[in-house]
């Protein structure tokens, strides 16, 4: 598929496509004969992939070693097992200090505000 089909199927710009070809976060695809880019299957799975590690907080260095994974999954694989391990730790983190920031909230609210 060109780069079009592919923006479009993955909900991404097609400038996106070209910034994660460049900095090795996507496969480069090969060229037809006509000099477009012939992207594959394989390509729009690393691109689903990389909106959803980035939609739950993994930066795109955090992201780059885990894309040979995603056509090629592994069993086990430790490293990318360690990186979500490590990402959901935060996440849990998170949400603690959320869940204090609104009990502080909630007890100035009503102390100040009633």
């Amino acid at each position: 598929m060109r780069s079009e089909q592919l923006a479009t199927q993955a909900q991404v710009g097609k400038d996106t496509l070209r910034y994660y070809e460049k900095i090795g976060l996507l496969s480069a695809p090969p060229r037809g004969a006509n000099g477009y880019r012939c992207y594959s299957k394989a390509n729009l799975n690393e691109l689903k992939f990389i909106k959803l590690a980035q939609s739950v907080g993994f930066t795109l260095s955090e992201i780059k070693p885990a894309i040979p994974f995603v056509n090629n999954p592994q069993p086990g694989c430790p490293k990318l097992r360690k990186a979500i391990e490590n990402k959901l730790v935060e996440i849990e983190q998170r949400i603690e200090e959320l869940g204090q920031a609104k009990e502080k909230l909630q007890y100035w609210m009503d102390k100040h505000l009633e």
